[in-house]
């Protein structure tokens, strides 16, 4: 078994009638499915999803953020796209959760074990790292904003963003309900989200000098609250009772060290600082180190340690390191209308 990625499982709690369980993420309760501007974003990169489709507007909004914020875009990949159908009718067909296939216990549309043997069954050849992203809702009855919707909520979540903010090159998006694949288990509809770059092109890289955070300047409709995750960015908390705020990623130039010396949140509209919880690096993630998923020395994270304010301007100052050399970053970002 070709094992490239470390797996997290995360769960997520969404509103009254919807749960919401998903590799990346908690959403805002009582957010509605998609905001009508995530419904507008435009399209930076050509593709082939249908006009309207779930797949074209998560594609759109993940391409959109990553490049407002430095990351750089990702192209549509077909196989990548077939592999990621692929998995979430399997997780449909069997009701399952999960980025691991067994063909014994689970036959029915079984693709491949891990993600990388269903990206080579594809036909994408050569990945180098392949990410896996999944959310589930259960008891949705239809798939309408949830492609959005589930970007936002992997955006929310730390070990989540930083596997979408990652240097991958290629992407495929598929949304998928149970009534697609004629599931017994009915109410379920998956985003399934499979990132990879081939070996001969490596991943793209940040300049030597830059520092890249997401949120960053101009970034609206931040999911104001983080419900669940797993791995739990705080081991031991409850976060469906006691969630935390919003999440603030930080890269340098992979092969560099990150280094996050202090930062301050600000409610724009009333100059209250935001209380935030110490950041984290590899040197104290609290699941670290692993084979892949955790952080890595060039990458962190800083999280308000309660929810944010909804449509609401957050302001955050933020000084570091990379590689010794000190920046200094200020940016403001507006928060979404859930919660």
């Amino acid at each position: 078994m070709n094992m490239t990625r470390f797996f997290w499982l995360p769960a997520v709690a969404c509103c009254a009638l919807l749960a919401v369980a998903g590799c990346g993420g908690g959403g805002d309760d009582g957010d509605d499915a998609a905001s009508s501007a995530d419904a507008r974003v435009p399209a930076l990169v050509a593709s082939s999803y249908a006009a309207g489709s779930e797949e074209l507007a998560a594609f759109n909004l993940l391409n959109a953020e990553r490049a407002r914020c430095g990351f750089g875009t990702l192209a549509q990949s077909a196989q990548l796209d077939a592999a990621a159908t692929g998995h979430a009718d399997y997780q449909s067909l069997n009701n399952l959760f999960t980025h691991v296939q067994d063909p014994v216990a689970y036959p029915s549309g079984f693709t491949g074990e891990v993600p990388s043997d269903r990206v080579a069954a594809a036909g994408y050849p050569g990945a180098g790292v392949v990410a896996d992203e999944i959310v589930r809702f259960v008891g949705a009855t239809r798939k309408d904003g949830l492609g959005t919707r589930g970007v936002r909520d992997l955006l929310s979540a730390p070990y989540h963003l930083r596997g979408l903010m990652g240097g991958y090159r290629d992407v495929g998006v598929s949304v998928r309900s149970s009534a697609d694949v004629g599931s017994s288990a009915g109410g379920l509809v998956y985003l399934q989200i499979n990132a990879a770059y081939k070996d001969g092109a490596g991943p793209q890289s940040l300049a030597a000098g830059e520092v890249s955070t997401y949120p960053c300047e101009g970034t609206t409709g931040v999911n104001r609250q983080l419900r669940n995750e797993t791995p739990n960015p705080v081991p031991g908390r409850d976060l469906a009772v006691n969630p935390l705020g919003a999440v603030v990623y930080v890269a340098v130039r992979e092969g560099n060290t990150l280094r996050i010396r202090s930062a301050v949140m600000t409610e724009v509209q009333t100059g209250r600082t935001v209380t935030l919880r110490p950041p984290v690096t590899a040197g104290n993630d609290p699941h670290g180190p692993c084979q892949e998923g955790c952080f890595e020395p060039h990458q962190g994270y800083l999280a308000a340690d309660a929810p944010l304010l909804a449509n609401a301007p957050y302001q955050v100052v933020l000084n570091g390191s990379s590689n010794g050399v000190a920046f200094n970053r200020v940016f403001t970002f507006v928060t979404g209308s859930g919660g």
